[in-house]
């Protein structure tokens, strides 16, 4: 039939009948289940029983589908049989010979393009399905192995100093539905044991708007000031959606967590709340293209003391004289502030955030002055300049703009309003001139002027300026793997 037909149009009910013709093995399933189905094929052993000389085996297919596959009998990577199961489209049971099979193997040879071939094989000697291989550095996975994969990983902070020790994880190139990562490190200059771990299960759905749920828990340990550390517990859960459409970069996400913070006492600070919970709930959409680029969120937050709830809008046009224009709007207001009095630790920020939830990489995240104070995360009110007032307690909404005026130098403007129960309703502004050296790892800022006039003029210029510095190495590498500019 190939020969007859290569390089020629071929009616696909042409080509069917000519397998029924030649064959008196159940045909359907390749055209209605494989061809013209999106749903992916995944098989799994679900229980070995012996029974004298024989192996009882069941099969279970994991998927809304009808599909054939392979079994095979191994010892010592020596294939003893091959038996192929009829189609199956959820439980099937097949009995094959005992003799010297150490384990047994669905689609051995990769037949088939399974989803999971790691649950596919089956210890009928042995403690293990599949034994242990321990590599360095990320590999694209190898399903005849449980992979684990280790990393060395360096940070940085004012008060551990450098950060070093490995990162001990199980994730490939390939996706998995279970993620485990843990590391532990010392902190060079705390001279403490210090790290971060987690635990992630992703569910991926066929045919489906909502296409992923991911669930899992995280936990870190680091300082937050000298000789002063934090313990932070998140329970999380992510709803993934999408077009059907697959090339299309839209996507939506909803994201659940617990944010819970434990704080060593601060001996400076008496009215200090060392240990707080926030429940944490954010609608993401993206649609992160090349020429136009849009992501929005709205996020609400609650906690003992507070309620509140904002929203980020960033826009970037890319033209075709490769000039960019980058739009970014953020508003927030508190619905309801029960903090102390002068208490800004959960308010809005307009420059530089508190990051109460340690969701941001500080170098010196509790410095009110000197070099690391100028590190600039841009987020809630992405000013600058350092303006006052530098919070918010009842509610505040900015714009910021910057567009490219000479290859990596960018002019930026930032514009708002920001209100206060004592202060009421201030306006700010700043401009300035920023470096984009390496967009989003090395960049510089330069204010020009601002509600305090004309920044270059006033005194310590230099302790105006703001940087953003990646010195992370896991930041690092996705310089190389981020998708759009």
């Amino acid at each position: 039939f190939y020969s007859e037909n290569k390089l020629k149009p071929i009616d696909p009910i042409v080509f069917k009948e000519t397998l029924q013709k030649n064959t008196t093995l159940p045909v359907n399933w390749f055209f209605t289940d494989y061809i013209d189905s999106r749903t992916t094929i995944d098989f799994r052993i679900k229980n070995v029983e012996k029974q004298g000389d024989s192996l009882k085996v069941t099969v279970k297919n994991t998927r809304k589908n009808s599909m054939p596959v392979s079994l095979y009998g191994i010892n010592n990577d020596s294939i003893l049989f091959k038996k192929w199961l009829l189609p199956i489209d959820s439980i099937a049971t097949v009995t094959v010979p005992k003799k010297d099979v150490g384990k047994l193997v669905l689609n051995y040879e990769k037949t088939i393009p399974e989803y999971n071939q790691r649950n596919n094989y089956k210890a009928v000697k042995g403690l293990f399905n599949r034994p242990f291989q321990f590599r360095l550095f990320q590999d694209v996975g190898d399903s005849r192995y449980n992979q684990v994969f280790f990393m060395p990983e360096f940070q940085y902070n004012l008060y551990d100093g450098f950060v070093v020790g490995p990162k001990v994880y199980n994730k490939t190139v390939l996706p998995k539905g279970f993620h485990y990562k843990l590391t532990p490190q010392i902190g060079l200059k705390s001279n403490t044991i210090i790290g971060s771990g987690s635990l992630v299960y992703t569910q991926n759905l066929d045919k489906e708007s909502l296409y992923s749920m991911r669930y899992g828990f995280a936990g870190s340990y680091f300082s937050y000031d000298r000789d002063l550390f934090y313990r932070r517990y998140t329970p999380f859960m992510t709803f993934a959606f999408r077009n059907k459409d697959l090339r299309d970069n839209e996507k939506q996400f909803i994201n659940l967590r617990s944010v819970n913070v434990i704080r060593d006492d601060n001996p400076n600070d008496p009215n200090q709340e060392p240990n707080y919970s926030v429940f944490n709930l954010q609608y993401v959409y993206s649609n992160p293209n090349l020429i136009n680029y849009f992501r929005g969120i709205v996020d609400y937050e609650i906690s003992a003391k507070f309620s509140k709830i904002s929203t980020t809008l960033e826009y970037r046009k890319l033209f075709l004289n490769n000039r960019q224009l980058n739009l970014r709007f953020f508003a927030g207001a508190f619905l309801f502030n029960d903090t102390r009095e002068n208490e800004d630790f959960f308010s809005f920020a307009l420059d530089r955030p508190t990051d109460y939830l340690f969701d941001y990489n500080y170098y010196g995240r509790s410095e009110q002055s000197g070099l690391f104070s100028q590190q600039l995360i841009v987020a809630e009110g992405g000013f600058k300049s350092q303006l006052e007032p530098k919070f918010a307690n009842s509610w505040i909404t900015t714009l910021n703009a910057s567009t490219n005026i000479w290859k990596w130098v960018y002019a930026y403007g930032d514009v708002g309003l920001i209100h206060n129960t004592d202060r009421g309703t201030q306006g700010v502004f700043d401009t300035g001139i920023r470096l984009s050296l390496v967009a989003d790892y090395f960049e510089l800022y330069f204010p020009f002027y601002s509600n305090l006039g004309w920044e270059p003029a006033l005194e310590n210029y230099d302790q105006r300026i703001r940087f953003i510095v990646t010195l992370d190495l896991r930041t690092l590498l996705g310089l190389f793997t981020r998708k759009w500019y």
